[in-house]
């Protein structure tokens, strides 16, 4: 396995394990989607390892959902700057300066996954090493 290839791989990885992280911290204040989100896209990476077009979909899915999640924190996080700050101390939280780095390196993982030369390279280093 090449560096791209690995960093691809660890992109994904870290992608959704940090939304398995928080999905299980949204669980707690009964906050279904993350956690629902993230194993659905699990579930289908372990289905669709021999499906490559399966799994093109569903990183394309993962893809498209972390930038649309990433934009939405960024918009709402300027909003409480700028328009009117929320009321609610976990909004604050949520959404601060951490919040807004979070968000903007979500953007970018997803920007990153959804670019076909990456994926493309990972999945044709990927086959390469099975049939090997």
């Amino acid at each position: 396995m090449n560096r791209k290839m690995n960093t691809y791989f660890f992109v994904l990885s870290l992608s959704i394990l940090a939304f398995i992280g928080k999905g299980i911290m949204y669980l707690s204040i009964s906050g279904y989607l993350p956690i629902i989100l993230s194993l659905f896209v699990l579930g289908v990476f372990l289905i669709s390892r021999k499906k490559i077009k399966l799994l093109i979909f569903s990183i394309k899915f993962w893809a498209i959902s972390l930038i649309i999640w990433s934009v939405l924190r960024i918009i709402i996080g300027a909003m409480n700057y700028f328009i009117k700050p929320l009321t609610e101390n976990h909004l604050h939280q949520q959404l601060g300066i951490r919040g807004m780095i979070i968000s903007i390196i979500f953007l970018w993982a997803g920007f990153y996954l959804l670019k076909k030369k990456y994926r493309n390279n990972w999945l044709q280093q990927r086959t390469e090493v099975k049939n090997k």
